[in-house]
This record gives C-alpha cells, sequence and structure tokens, in this order.
C-alpha cells in the first residue's frame, strides 16, 4: 500500500475525516497503484476500505460528542 497516507492530528481532526481520507487514499491507490499488486493484496485492500466503510457507518450510528472525549484516534 502507498506510504503516502499522512495525516497530522490535531484538535479539529475527527475519527469521522481520518476515515474518510483512509477511505480515499485506499480507493486510489486501486485505481492509481505505486506499484503492482498481486491478486492477495487486492482483496485485502479492497476488504480493508469496507471494513473502514462499516467503521464509518456504525459511527454515524454513535453519538459523536461522547466519542471525542472516549477514544483516542488510531488506525493501524
Amino acid at each position: 500500500m502507498s506510504n503516502k497516507f499522512k495525516v497530522a492530528v490535531d484538535s479539529n481532526t475527527t475519527l469521522e475525516h481520518i476515515i474518510k481520507s483512509a477511505i480515499y487514499e485506499n480507493k486510489m491507490e486501486l485505481i492509481v497503484p505505486s506499484r503492482e499488486y498481486n491478486d492477495k493484496e487486492v482483496a485485502y485492500i479492497k476488504g480493508y476500505i469496507q471494513s473502514l466503510e462499516d467503521i464509518l457507518e456504525e459511527l454515524t450510528l454513535l453519538n459523536k460528542e461522547d466519542l471525542t472525549s472516549v477514544y483516542k484516534i488510531c488506525l493501524n
């Protein structure tokens, strides 16, 4: 995967923004790859994107105000 995705986390950065950025960056990596991927790697990237989209959907169901004080942002 591309190492281009870097987000400077500050007090104005939200978890939703970071997830959306990661989804976008990974979709772009599939469209314009930084290197050649084998089928397993492409499947992994697509699965990762789907996981991020699922997290984003669940996040919209939660009260975001409660999350800002409870969770620190970390995507691995």
